[in-house]
């Protein structure tokens, strides 16, 4: 195998593809093909230490396509009979299930034996680094790209492997990953601490066992296991495995993590009762786990020990119980930086992430502060509907976070005073006075700083309207043949306006309508998702029929019409400043939401209601006018087409049905 081929990986991976495609579905495959890789890889090798079954070897098990799968599943069990360390590894997947032995013995003959595994016939033999190893990490990372979420789960991209470790820097020591899926941060650290001329020892806990085993197995690709590297398997928070002698939490120099994304069913009961001192900044919310394994990785550190964890925005802004352990961690002087990073990093979902670092050891002139990076800009397309970080967005990162740098819409070192003033929000968009949003004037460069500090006088619109979250209808709200009023959901507002076709009929009892009951002037927010659509309700709206807003819409009702007008309401809310909050206070780890308190709090300039009507005016008129133009050139286009029809001499053979 030389250099040359490891372009070969993709194809590779597209044959095996199709050999394997009747045989199992693509989650399959990985798990099929990746224990005789790495089968291979120990056969042809002599310098890992495992005891390879006699009368075993590769060459014997794939000597020919009968009874294939029988023969890889018997030298798999005495492979780890005679190896404890591979345990629960290579047995997980019942080779005997592939009834079409053809199968498996085509992808053996056409691609794992056209090259050699053994790595001392390759210019780079560095079981860490080279050829081979590298060869095999492409083809499976192939593999993975191709399983979608269900791929992603347990691995996180390759830029983000590449970061944590750079961020963490840790050259000696124990490194850890409490969620350590295919163990890919745990062999990125060992990688950089290599780098540095150094080791580290690595540890990990994983929940899955089919997962575990994979990741084990990535290990021995790496030449990492076990020497190096001890994986367990369970639930880190219900079950720690990772302990001292004396049943206490291992404490480790470093902690890298990826927990999964809001986990529901974390274990809220059995924190309750916990005794290894995890929660004692207080119990996360039953609904989301995210924080109990960042309360996990702070309890799990040395007392000079470094935590990077990537985590949702949810865990950066949610409220309740999750406010007063941001706040209790950040009085506590634990939280060092807060890294925002682009949307759709990882495969299987376009969420926005960030890198939340926990230092029990931030140096004296951090002490009352913390350092905001606003990452999510630099990126670059991988794919359609995939991002990555390219190595100078890295390197960006990294240098301001090592230099605690100050630069203007990219890294602030902000005082904590200013982050309690915030309901302790650790959103980075938060912190920068200017921010890039998308308005209707195109995208727009805000200065938050210079608007609040602004002479202009201001008032908070909770101050003026009723903001309130709408209907989550119930069993009780029938579809009823009669229904008492309809309901307005997201997909019925379009380009500003109630589409009143296909609005859902409801039945509510007078008491529950009367809540959530629209009424003309009355101005709906989505608060849900990242489009934000607005409408205000007009007398033609509920001419004919009573209408109430879904759980996805805030309703903003003024006071007092005579002092402030919806319509300008709307205006400044679809405004560059307007739409800057907005987008800011949007919380959420699978889908975002705005809380109807965040937009009671947005300031908007107080003007006088006529010079409000004027402006509302203005807008309203220019949205007319928009349309009528945009109307005549549509029949202007329609006139223009007909008579080309005319000309071709085709008009009399078809006639317009609309």
């Amino acid at each position: 195998m030389r250099n040359a081929v490891l372009n070969e990986a993709e194809k590779d991976a597209w044959v095996i593809g199709d050999n394997w495609r009747s045989e199992m579905q693509n989650s399959e495959m990985r798990l099929t093909l990746q224990p005789m890789l790495t089968y291979k890889l120990l056969c042809e090798n002599t310098d890992h230490g495992f005891n390879i079954p006699n009368n075993q070897s590769w060459e014997v098990v794939t000597s020919n396509g009968l009874d294939l799968g029988k023969r890889l599943s018997i030298a798999f069990r005495e492979l780890e009979r005679l190896n404890h360390s591979l345990k629960d590894v290579f047995t997980l997947n019942d080779y005997s299930r592939y009834h079409n032995d053809l199968s498996l013995y085509k992808v053996v003959e056409n691609i794992l034996n056209r090259h050699s595994y053994n790595r001392d016939l390759y210019e780079d033999s560095n079981p860490l680094t080279g050829t081979v190893t590298r060869y095999l990490d492409n083809l499976l990372e192939a593999f993975i790209s191709r399983e979608g979420t269900q791929g992603g789960e347990g691995n996180s991209p390759k830029s983000i492997s590449t970061l944590l470790p750079r961020l963490l820097d840790k050259t000696s020591g124990m490194i850890c990953d409490h969620a350590s899926g295919l163990n890919g941060f745990l062999i990125e650290a060992y990688k950089y601490a290599q780098l540095n001329h150094e080791e580290v020892k690595l540890f990990g806990q994983e929940i899955n066992p089919q997962t575990r085993a994979l990741g084990i197995m990535n290990l021995i690709i790496h030449g990492l296991y076990p020497e190096i590297t001890d994986v367990k398997l369970g639930n880190t928070i219900t079950s720690p495995q990772l302990k001292d002698e004396d049943g206490h939490l291992m404490k480790f120099d470093g902690i890298l993590n990826s927990p999964p994304f809001a986990v529901s069913n974390w274990g809220y009961d059995e924190a309750e009762k916990d005794v290894y001192g995890r929660f004692r900044y207080g119990l996360p919310s039953r609904a989301y786990g995210d924080m109990a394994f960042v309360l996990h990785s702070i309890a799990s550190l040395k007392k000079d020990g470094k935590a990077v964890i990537v985590v949702p925005h949810g865990v950066l802004q949610r409220g309740a119980s999750e406010a007063k352990i941001r706040a209790n961690l950040i009085q506590e002087g634990l939280i060092e930086a807060v890294i925002g990073l682009p949307s759709n990093l990882f495969i299987g979902t376009g969420i926005p992430v960030a890198v939340l670092i926990i230092n029990k050891n931030k140096p004296t002139t951090m002490s009352d502060r913390i350092l905001f990076i606003n990452a999510e800009d630099g990126f670059k397309k991988a794919m359609r509907n995939q991002n990555e970080l390219r190595e100078s967005d890295i390197e960006d990162i990294v240098m301001a976070y090592r230099n605690y740098s100050q630069i203007d819409g990219y890294s602030r070192s902000v005082p904590v005073s200013e982050i309690s003033s915030n309901d302790w929000s650790l959103l980075p968009l938060r912190y920068f006075e200017k921010a890039e949003v998308d308005t209707k004037i195109g995208r727009a460069n805000i200065n938050r700083k210079h608007y609040e500090q602004s002479d202009l006088p201001k008032i908070a619109l909770g101050e003026i309207a009723e903001v309130d979250r709408g209907l989550n209808p119930t069993k009780d709200d029938s579809d009823d043949a009669e229904p008492t009023h309809y309901l307005v959901n997201l997909v019925d507002v379009q380009e500003g306006k109630i589409i009143p076709d296909g609005l859902k009929g409801i039945t509510l009892s007078p008491k529950r309508a009367r809540e959530y009951e629209l009424e003309p002037g009355d101005l709906l927010l989505s608060s849900r998702g990242t489009t934000l659509k607005m409408t205000v309700v007009t007398q033609e709206d509920v001419k004919e029929k009573p209408l109430v807003f879904s759980q996805n819409f805030l309703r903003i009702r003024v006071l007092d019409p005579m002092q402030y007008d919806p319509n300008f309401i709307k205006a400044f809310l679809e405004s560059p400043i307007g739409q800057y909050y907005l987008q800011a206070y949007q919380r959420g780890t699978t889908v975002t939401v705005l809380s109807h308190k965040d937009v009671a709090s947005i300031k908007l300039p107080k003007l006088a209601i006529d010079k409000q009507r004027d402006i509302a005016q203005l807008l309203l008129g220019s949205d007319e006018e928009y349309q009528a133009v945009m109307e005549q050139a549509r029949k202007r286009q329609e006139h223009n087409y007909s008579e080309s029809y005319h000309i071709m001499g085709i008009s009399d053979s078809y006639v317009m049905i609309d």
